[in-house]
């Protein structure tokens, strides 16, 4: 990364991610349970691919005092974010499954139910591909940063 930039793994990493999650959007019930797996791995490869270069490139436009600032400000953020896209995405598939459910005329049998949860997966999926494409063009904006190599760069907290 340091050689080429944020850009050499944030782009086919979320190239990966959004690959994985395009194909979770085709999970049906008879989907294997080694494709889920290995497509569960290509989507973490792809946000450890994107999250070491976007991590370093922020910190980098601090100095290296506000360093431990900077780091509990990103790991206070990467929670709360994933609780808000946790909350999210289980909204979906579970406002997905009930609209499957109810158009179906035996909603109370097994299969109707699976086939709900697996439409409302299909959907969270395909909404999270699409806010990755968004993200894989906001980072053809990423910019390269270096480390300040002033120790007294920025404001100092004490």
């Amino acid at each position: 990364m340091d050689k080429f930039g944020p850009k050499a793994l944030v782009t086919p990493g979320l190239v990966l991610v959004i690959l994985s999650l395009v194909l979770f959007s085709q999970l049906t019930a008879s989907t294997s349970v080694d494709y889920i797996v290995a497509l569960h791995v290509m989507m973490l490869i792809g946000i450890s691919m994107v999250m070491l270069p976007a991590q370093t490139t922020g910190l980098n436009q601090l100095s290296k005092q506000l360093y431990p600032y900077g780091t509990a400000i990103m790991n206070t953020l990467q929670q709360v974010s994933g609780e808000i896209g946790t909350a999210l995405f289980i909204s979906i598939m579970s406002s997905g499954k009930e609209s499957y459910v109810k158009g179906v005329n035996e909603s109370n049998t097994a299969l109707a139910q699976v086939n709900g949860l697996i439409s409302g997966l299909q959907q969270a999926f395909f909404i999270a591909a699409i806010v990755g494409v968004i993200v894989l063009i906001l980072s053809f904006f990423l910019k390269r940063t270096q480390a300040p190599e002033n120790s007294s760069a920025g404001v100092p907290i004490k």
